[in-house]
């Protein structure tokens, strides 16, 4: 079997998940449907805009997948009493797969006008800290403010995972497990309270789009990654994770209770309740997390058909490639998206049609992404683990498939 491409590759010794490259690149193309969905005013206008105005959900699956992938290393060692990964060789890692894609497009996007990122500000766009002032949370590539929440989790992050080992080392393997899902738990009921208040209908709160508010998301991801390693090599007793048609079931159900039960405006504003702003949340995380579920725990050659399906789905070439290059589309499609729904001189709204926009708009994300993968992001990744061929005594990363 070839070694994966560098950006999916996991960290020496550790399994992969393949199934989850298409997981991902469903993320980035519900993204790309979301705003394509709100610019054109669809999601306002026609009788399926209710679901297109919820595909921010793939906000969500993204921080499930983060902490899911990010965290696994850390707890198979704690647990499998091997040696905790190197804290300076993991930021590494995440620094060469985020900044120098992100850096480059809003060098090139600035100079082309389509962003305004080469000015005053320029600090906060290049920091990661956009998301901490008013006035440039939305600014240069609009959703890079959910980056700058994935980057807060990734300095935290060891953080965690060195306080947690302290607290329980020397335990019981099962004991760790148990406390450990406590503590994540507790994290994420904090997280929640924190969201509920902070939550301002009339005037919004920066705080919503801090990582502290995000922290369930995450650690939601973080308890998957606990769950997988507790039952590696074991058969689950859970449904969900025997048929994993049934967790999709489950992520369309949770779909749309949020989509059309919900009392949540059609638009990317913020709800009139915190009761409807907590359920679209706790919705967000649960169609994450079930959405992610068979590309975690794996799909069996003997499934029930449905479940193959699935399998087929996430493994297919077109799927893997457009998750491969992922990254590239959340970078790109918002500014490219722009410039397609440039209003004229009288202020009319665009005339182009929603099919149109989506389509110019995912092909040319597409098309760009893939320059700046293989020109930019696959470069910089090669240098991910400068050591790989040099360590016989990390065991051969294994690959979870469906």
């Amino acid at each position: 079997m070839s070694d994966p491409a560098p950006n999916v590759a996991p960290p020496p010794g550790h399994p992969r998940f393949p199934l989850l490259d298409g997981v991902r690149a469903l993320a980035a193309l519900s993204i790309v449907l979301l705003h394509v969905g709100d610019g054109t005013g669809f999601a306002r206008t026609n009788a399926l805009g209710g679901f297109t105005a919820r595909m921010d959900a793939g906000v969500a699956l993204f921080f499930v997948l983060s902490g899911f992938l990010l965290y696994r290393p850390f707890v198979a060692s704690r647990l499998e009493a091997r040696p905790a990964p190197s804290a300076g060789r993991y930021l590494r890692r995440r620094l060469l797969r985020i900044v120098p894609a992100f850096w480059v497009a809003m060098l090139v996007m600035g100079a082309l006008g389509w962003i305004s990122v080469l000015n005053g500000d320029w600090w906060r766009y290049f920091g990661f800290v956009q998301n901490l002032s008013v006035e440039t949370v939305l600014g240069g590539i609009r959703p890079a403010w959910s980056l700058c929440v994935e980057m807060s989790f990734y300095l935290v992050l060891p953080v965690w995972a060195l306080g947690i080992a302290r607290l329980l080392r020397g335990r019981p393997r099962r004991t760790q497990v148990r406390a450990e899902a406590i503590a994540l738990g507790a994290l994420a009921l904090a997280s929640l309270a924190l969201r509920a208040a902070f939550f301002d209908a009339d005037h919004g709160s920066l705080w919503l789009v801090t990582l502290p508010a995000f922290l369930d998301w995450f650690a939601v991801g973080m308890g998957l990654a606990l769950a997988s390693v507790a039952l590696a090599g074991r058969e689950p007793r859970a449904a969900v994770l025997r048929r994993p048609w049934l967790a999709w079931a489950g992520a369309a159900a949770c779909y749309a209770l949020v989509s059309l039960v919900v009392p949540l405006p059609r638009g990317l504003v913020a709800a009139g309740t915190v009761e409807a702003h907590l359920a679209q949340h706790v919705l967000y995380i649960a169609v994450g997390a079930l959405v992610a579920l068979p590309g975690i725990f794996g799909i069996r050659p003997d499934a029930e058909p449905a479940s193959r399906a699935i399998a087929r789905f996430l493994a297919h070439p077109v799927m893997a490639w457009l998750g491969l290059v992922s990254y590239g589309i959340f970078l790109w499609h918002q500014p490219l998206l722009d410039q397609l729904l440039i209003q004229d001189l009288s202020g009319r709204a665009p005339v182009l049609p929603f099919v149109t926009v989506l389509v110019v708009t995912t092909a040319g994300a597409v098309a760009i992404a893939a320059v700046s993968y293989y020109l930019v992001e696959r470069p910089f990744l090669a240098l991910k683990d400068p050591r790989r061929r040099e360590t016989p005594a990390a065991a051969p990363a294994r690959t979870i498939a469906g």
